[in-house]
């Protein structure tokens, strides 16, 4: 199977798609079909699709998805004109469950035990691997033996290498289309730099090659010593961020990591973990932190957050921010052997209890090509709409390398991680803080090993 898209993506030499979907918004890159023609009249959206394929995608049948657009009633009506393209291009009778944002994934595994889950799913992080671990979604290998056909589409061709990093277990590949990738970025106050007296900033070090974990203290350390009034007391802070999980996976440091044999285990002996959170919590002691979300006031250096929420501080409600402002990527530990950054990444896939995988195959390629024709950037998610070419090469390069952490989806770990990013910012020993720590992340990975069904 891996070789089957290896060859399929060597003879395609398509870039990864632009593509946004409903709820949490970005795409992953640029690019059209073979021949340059997408055509929102065509099942698959694109030409140069075999008859069989066409035929396949045009029969899709009845298909239920899930919905957290109850209570909007303009994404309601986005929903009902791709109902209608969806029923008519594709011989579809789409029907969508209503169901609220906090706590679906759940509501999913209840659904599927009782028997009423949904043909597609979101793939979002806190559902995995858990959904492949407990055999809750299809695989495309699996989707192959089932005979759904056009799984050599673009839809899954252009964000192969992206699923087969994020979310590949047991070396297969469950992710059938990674429409949304999201870097967490750096945004830089470069009023606050120039006042501060800070020569270059960090897009100039950036483009220099010389943006890293050393030079990013420097400017940190140089913005907390500036003290104007004399009070004793620092004017400015260094950096407003959500928690030690960015610093730390700019290291290519992760608390869990998941086996190729598919078990999932604590890595906290793990260098590049332990250098992570002394970085982490070096950056608390020094002074170098705000609390978060005082960004936009001015008083802060840098903001790091996933890219839709860097959006929204940019739009500040339409309202923009007051100052110069550009954006980077996080620097690089310097334990980072592989370039991978920040983020995370939202697929779709196929529940293993649907009585209709080419029905629920045929809805990700229309929902993929009616957001590649119709969809339009949206400046509270999609950063190219404060980008220049430059900064939205830039982000392309950072979505190829995203690896997304595994551990949000992982037992109890996301309840409780705010008391260890405390733990973390507080400790005076990050390896007596992770020899405490360690066996509850052993056990909450033991708990989700257990569910494993294949």
């Amino acid at each position: 199977m891996k070789r089957f898209f290896s060859i399929l993506l060597a003879a395609m030499l398509i870039a990864a798609l632009a593509l946004t979907a409903t709820g949490c918004k970005g795409n992953t890159g640029d690019t059209s079909s073979a021949d340059g023609s997408f055509n929102g009249d065509l099942p698959g959206g694109v030409t140069g699709v075999s008859a069989d394929a066409l035929a396949a995608l045009s029969n899709s049948k009845d298909v239920r998805v899930y919905s957290h657009n109850e209570s909007n009633e303009e994404k309601k009506k986005k929903e009902a004109d791709f109902k209608e393209y969806f029923d008519s291009v594709y011989g579809g009778n789409l029907q969508f469950e209503y169901t609220v944002w906090e706590g679906w994934e759940s509501k999913f595994i209840t659904d599927f035990a009782g028997g009423a889950a949904p043909d597609v799913i979101d793939l979002y992080s806190k559902l995995w691997p858990r959904a492949a671990n407990r055999g809750l979604v299809y695989s495309l290998q699996d989707l192959e033996e089932l005979g759904v056909q056009a799984l050599d589409h673009p839809t899954i061709t252009d964000t192969f290498d992206i699923a087969e990093k994020n979310f590949t277990y047991k070396g297969e590949v469950y992710a059938m289309n990674v429409y949304n990738v999201t870097p967490g970025v750096m945004l830089v106050n470069d009023s606050l730099l120039k006042d501060c007296g800070i020569e270059k900033t960090p897009k100039q070090l950036y483009n220099e090659g010389q943006w890293n974990w050393d030079s990013f203290i420097d400017i940190m350390s140089k913005v907390t010593a500036v003290d104007k009034n004399g009070d004793g007391q620092a004017d400015y802070r260094g950096y407003d961020g959500w928690d030690a999980t960015y610093v730390m996976n700019t290291n290519e440091g992760y608390l869990v990591k998941l086996g190729e044999d598919g078990k999932l285990f604590a890595n906290t002996s793990d260098n590049k973990v332990i250098n992570g959170l002394q970085m982490y919590a070096g950056m608390a002691q020094n002074g170098y932190m705000i609390d978060r979300g005082r960004f936009q006031e001015g008083k802060t250096a840098t903001l790091v957050e996933t890219h839709y929420n860097i959006c929204k501080t940019i739009n500040n409600k339409g309202e923009g921010i007051n100052f110069d402002w550009s954006v980077v990527p996080m620097p690089q530990g310097p334990d980072n052997e592989t370039g991978s950054t920040i983020g995370g990444c939202d697929s779709y896939a196929i529940v293993s209890s649907t009585q209709n995988p080419q029905g629920a195959f045929n809805y990700i390629v229309a929902k993929v090509a009616y957001d590649k024709i119709y969809g339009e950037e949206d400046p509270d998610y999609d950063l190219e709409y404060w980008l220049d070419d430059d900064g939205d090469q830039m982000l392309n390069d950072l979505r190829s390398k995203v690896k997304q952490a595994t551990w949000s989806g992982v037992g109890n770990i996301w309840g409780s991680q705010w008391e260890f990013w405390g733990d973390v910012r507080r400790t005076q020993s990050v390896s007596e803080l992770l020899s405490a720590w360690t066996p509850w992340l052993e056990a909450q990975c033991e708990t989700e090993n257990s569910y494993a069904t294949h």
